[in-house]
């Protein structure tokens, strides 16, 4: 490394490790206090004791900064990412993923809550909230779709993305509406009442043509 790159390295600190979460978590926490609106680059590294300096480098942007604390809560939440299991049915998967999942408890929600409902009020959230916290999701919720498509309990002609995002929007509009947590009784009457109907819908409608 020559002596410009070494100077560099030394002036710009990279924000990782323990520093990185220590960051993340009073980024969770102005959340919480403020929501997402009146958050700023200036309370957070008030709160972490930051400059902003240090923030900007290594979260360009607002939006940016607050995905990355979603996807850090998320990760602690659930090491490993908490993954959807195969119990060999729908209902099974389903059920167990979502009443099992620690993601949902009262500080998430206010979190998820706060940002979920600025986004029609930034673009910039929106796309990097798609692309990183919302697309993965999806894409693993869909698997779980095709694979119960695969054992006959969805028909081969039914719309995989639109049953996928049945127990997810139910979920979000649940927390916009009422703030409240969803319980394991609010799931799986989703499931049983909403999710499942529709899967066997699709069945019966599909040896109709």
């Amino acid at each position: 490394m020559n002596a410009s790159a070494s100077t560099e390295a030394v002036s710009k600190p990279r924000v990782e490790g323990d520093r990185e979460a220590e960051i993340l978590n009073g980024v969770i926490d102005t959340l919480i206090e403020v929501g997402y609106d009146r958050m700023t680059f200036d309370a957070v590294a008030a709160k972490v004791r930051a400059s902003k300096a240090t923030l900007y480098r290594k979260w360009p942007t607002k939006a940016d900064l607050v995905v990355s604390a979603l996807e850090h809560l998320k990760a602690q939440g659930a090491p490993g990412g908490h993954e959807f299991p195969d119990t060999g049915s729908l209902a099974g998967d389903l059920t167990i993923h979502y009443c099992d999942d620690p993601d949902y408890n009262d500080r998430s929600m206010l979190v998820f809550g706060s940002v979920v409902s600025a986004i029609h009020r930034d673009p910039e959230l929106t796309a990097i909230f798609a692309e990183r916290f919302v697309k993965p999701r999806m894409e693993e919720l869909r698997k779980v779709v095709l694979r119960a498509q695969q054992r006959g309990e969805v028909g081969p002609d039914a719309d995989v993305d639109q049953l996928a995002a049945i127990v997810p929007s139910a979920i979000t509009y649940r927390v916009l509406t009422t703030g409240a947590c969803p319980d394991e009784p609010f799931i799986t009457r989703v499931i049983d009442q909403v999710m499942l109907p529709a899967c066997r819908a699709s069945v019966s409608g599909s040896g109709q043509r």
